[in-house]
């Protein structure tokens, strides 16, 4: 913008590319702010009630075509915003980075609640496997990752007690949020 500003003469081609990634990189720091802020109030559960984890995933799972809802029918006692914002994140990833068909499986211990999120992509390289819940870390920062939407999972996982983890295999990734049922 002060190179705009600078050079009144500047050719209009030039300057509406400048424009154009100013835009670009205020779209991306309002989306950080936004994560930041969610990420803030992820550790501050005050509106838990029963909630139907299993009409959750399934409204997740309606809002991305080829994912499918199996298993148990599960209810925890959790903040029903927050834990949606959870299962969206995850579908939402398994389609962005994985590969169809994604599977939201619910099942349960006798005194946990279990969510699997799996996709049959290439699976995730052991380089990025240890910071994926990292804040800030993305492998997809040019287009418009903000690096916040795992570590906000985990965080509202951790702050229902539970807690977010992952395996994967080229074929297979499987995030798991476990919840306690009580």
């Amino acid at each position: 913008i002060e190179l705009i500003v600078d050079d009144a003469d500047m050719p209009a081609e030039q300057r509406a590319k400048f424009l154009a990634n100013a835009e670009t990189e205020v779209h991306r720091l309002e989306r950080l702010v936004t994560g930041l802020l969610a990420l803030a109030r992820a550790e501050q559960t005050h509106d838990r009630a029963p909630v139907d984890v299993t009409q959750l995933a399934r409204d997740a799972a309606s809002r991305h075509p080829d994912t499918t809802v199996t298993g148990a029918e599960l209810t925890v006692h959790a903040d029903a915003e927050q834990l949606a914002v959870v299962l969206d994140n995850l579908v939402a990833n398994a389609h962005r980075h994985g590969a169809p068909p994604v599977t939201v499986h619910l099942h349960r211990s006798r005194d946990t609640a279990f969510i699997d999120v799996s996709d049959r992509g290439p699976g995730i390289s052991s380089g990025n496997i240890d910071r994926l819940f990292d804040r800030f870390f993305t492998t997809q920062r040019g287009h418009g990752g903000t690096g916040l939407g795992l570590a906000l999972a985990r965080t509202i996982a951790r702050a229902h007690g539970g807690d977010l983890t992952v395996t994967s295999q080229p074929g297979e990734t499987t995030f798991r949020v476990s919840l306690p049922l009580r």
